[in-house]
């Protein structure tokens, strides 16, 4: 049964502990003595932890021994490892051709005769010891035990509004590191599903029997190579600090063209504009906003024409930031639901980044095609000057 676990990186870290472990030991029924030399223990391998492990975790638990209790330990970091950690602990010399390093795991040998068991892994992927400590309580006083730990803890947490503020944002800073490598995955598999598509598109345009047939493969692999390249470019601007959008946008811009252009029509884009920094994570945001509006008007503005041109433009004006995308394409049809009201996917998105950054999306719909500005105050944009 879970108690409690604790972020151990730095000296004020191992403060943290050393109340958390006098108030876990007492609560368990420890002699006075032996809480000391319990904390004793915690307070070595918490200080392993900051100094050679780089930090790391430490756990402390309920657990069945017997017919009885005992309090155990996890200590996790994930340094560089104890590469001699037997000889250590059976204070033996180092193994042959090791080095050892002055203070690494000298204090294990202290624990492992303080624990009633003791337990320890260790190489390059990091180091993990077990430790436990055996109480006096009955299996059956686990539940009513754990619930007055975790009361005196939180009463702890709350009589240093500090520290439970500091513990609160590292919560928060592991579910947005959790959040990261998830979407890291996402992307890692978007990437190697495109890959497997624009292979099987391959095998298939050669095993076609019509030129047609292979004609439309062609082009649909193409396109599929576009977003591939589209794909890339936006997950390398989004892990940057910075980025420039200008460029990003013309990289956006040729992919959309080399996707939409086919021997029947012709998509020309044009971007102008200002060179501007801003955030990875912002102009990622703007660059898949204006492919999404590119995209739309490659599939709906120029039918049954040609020729079309698509004009990129970004601009700043009294303290707003501006991305237009206009089309000299068809425009809107009368009595045509506003493109920006719309349900779609691609709308939806769109609509959700323009209010993340706190901007405004305004369309004109004329003779001369479509026009969709989305504006962004530079302040809530967070844009960077160079």
């Amino acid at each position: 049964m879970r108690l409690t676990t604790l972020k151990i990186e730095a000296d004020e870290d191992i403060v943290r502990l050393r109340m958390v472990g006098q108030e876990v030991a007492r609560r368990c029924g420890f002699a006075k003595f032996a809480e000391t030399r319990i904390v004793t223990a915690l307070l070595e391998l918490g200080r392993n932890i900051v100094q050679h492990g780089g930090g790391g975790r430490m756990t402390l638990s309920l657990e069945p021994q017997g017919s009885g209790l005992a309090l155990g330990v996890e200590a996790v970091d994930q340094g560089p490892g104890i590469p001699d950690l037997d000889a250590r602990l059976s204070n033996a010399d180092p193994l042959p051709g090791t080095a050892r390093a002055p203070g690494l795991g000298l204090g294990l040998r202290g624990v492992q005769r303080i624990a009633d068991r003791f337990e320890a892994e260790s190489g390059a992927e990091g180091t993990r010891i077990l430790a436990g400590f055996d109480t006096r309580l009955a299996a059956s006083e686990a539940a009513p035990v754990a619930a007055g730990i975790g009361e005196a803890l939180a009463a702890l947490r709350r009589a240093d509004p500090a520290a439970m503020l500091a513990q609160q944002n590292r919560d928060l800073l592991d579910a947005l590191e959790e959040r990261d490598l998830l979407m890291a995955e996402v992307h890692h598999r978007t990437k190697n599903n495109l890959a497997l598509v624009t292979g099987l598109m391959r095998l298939s345009r050669s095993a076609a029997k019509t030129e047609e047939t292979r004609g439309v493969l062609r082009d649909l692999e193409l396109r599929v190579k576009a977003i591939t390249a589209i794909h890339d470019q936006l997950q390398r601007a989004a892990a940057a600090d910075s980025a420039a959008l200008l460029p990003l946008l013309r990289d956006v811009a040729e992919q959309t063209r080399q996707a939409f252009s086919t021997p029947d029509q012709e998509v020309k884009v044009v971007v102008t504009g200002e060179t501007l920094l801003l955030s990875g994570n912002a102009a990622t945001d703007l660059a898949l906003a204006a492919g999404e509006l590119m995209t739309n008007a490659c599939k709906h503005a120029f039918a049954g024409r040609e020729k079309g041109r698509l004009h990129v433009s970004l601009k700043r004006e009294e303290g707003v930031l501006k991305l237009t995308v206009s089309d000299d394409g068809c425009g809107l049809a009368p009595g045509m639901e506003r493109p920006e009201r719309s349900d779609s996917l691609g709308w939806r998105m769109i609509r959700t980044m323009v209010q993340k950054h706190g901007g405004f999306v305004r369309t004109s719909n004329g003779e001369g095609g479509l026009s969709v500005e989305l504006g962004f105050g530079e302040a809530q944009l967070g844009l960077i000057e160079g």
